[in-house]
C-alpha cells in the first residue's frame, strides 16, 4: 500500500498509508478529525531547485479565473475574397 500525504488546516502535513482503491482527495486528520486535502508530492523533488519545486507543486492546483479577468474576444475578419471562384 502506498503512502499519501495530506494537509490539515490546523495540524499541518501528515502521511497515511492507504489502499490504492481508497478515496484519496480528502481524509479525516488523525489528530483533530477535520477534513484534510491531499498534498501533491512530485517524485525526488529533494534534488530540484526550490523555485522549480514550488512551481511543480503550484501547478497541481487549479487556477480560478473570473469572467471580468478574461480578455474580450475580438472578431476575426472573414476573408471572402476568392478570385478563383468568381465564375461559379
Amino acid at each position: 500500500m502506498p503512502n499519501y500525504s495530506y494537509t490539515c488546516a490546523s495540524c499541518g502535513t501528515f502521511t497515511i498509508r492507504q489502499r490504492m482503491s481508497a478515496q484519496h482527495q480528502t481524509v479525516q486528520c488523525p489528530t483533530c478529525s477535520q477534513m484534510a486535502s491531499r498534498e501533491f508530492q512530485a517524485f525526488q523533488t529533494y534534488q530540484l531547485d526550490q523555485h522549480v519545486k514550488k512551481r511543480i507543486e503550484r501547478g497541481q492546483e487549479p487556477r480560478i479565473v473570473k469572467g471580468k479577468d478574461l480578455q474580450p474576444r475580438t472578431q476575426q475578419k472573414q476573408n471572402v475574397s476568392r478570385p478563383w471562384m468568381i465564375g461559379h
